[in-house]
């Protein structure tokens, strides 16, 4: 299983209403250090459009040159996310997921596939300029941070919901 074929099976649940609306999605990955602040804004996009709240307000700890961010994501509605990153060798990159919602959940452990076959997100080029600026000055703060315009789910900095 491939991150991509990871992320569609969430959003295939997610369509089915099988787990209600979601409100909580815990995402850890593991990968190397290069381009990981841009990983994680790629995770808080794809979180996002599965939460369908427009983000609000992150708070960041950690730094790259540690090895780890953790992320605390809040949405305009109430929903929440914990996103984070550790550093490790190219072949040990792997998903934690837990995506909970009104009536029930799903889980996927890093044990459970092989991901490193594929790169945990797409290229870091992808990634939103706007939301990893968001994510480094959290870093810089050691405070949440607000939004200037609150990110829809698509990424869109209008606060709108997302397509």
């Amino acid at each position: 299983m491939t991150a991509a074929d990871l992320h569609r099976a969430v959003e295939t649940t997610l369509a089915s209403k099988r787990l209600g609306t979601p409100v909580f999605v815990r995402y850890h990955f593991h990968a190397v250090a290069k381009r990981a602040i841009a990983r994680l804004a790629q995770v808080s996009a794809t979180v996002g459009v599965w939460l369908n709240q427009p983000l609000e307000r992150i708070h960041a700890v950690g730094s790259v040159k540690e090895q780890r961010i953790h992320l605390t994501l809040e949405y305009r509605n109430g929903a929440t996310a914990l996103l984070s990153w550790a550093g490790a060798p190219a072949s040990a990159d792997g998903i934690d997921l837990t995506v909970l919602g009104n009536h029930g959940a799903i889980y996927h452990d890093a044990g459970a596939a092989n991901l490193w076959d594929d790169p945990a997100q797409p290229a870091a080029e992808e990634a939103d300029k706007e939301r990893i600026a968001w994510i480094e000055r959290a870093l810089r703060s050691g405070r949440p941070e607000g939004a200037t315009t609150p990110l829809a789910p698509s990424g869109r900095g209008d606060g709108g919901e997302g397509p």
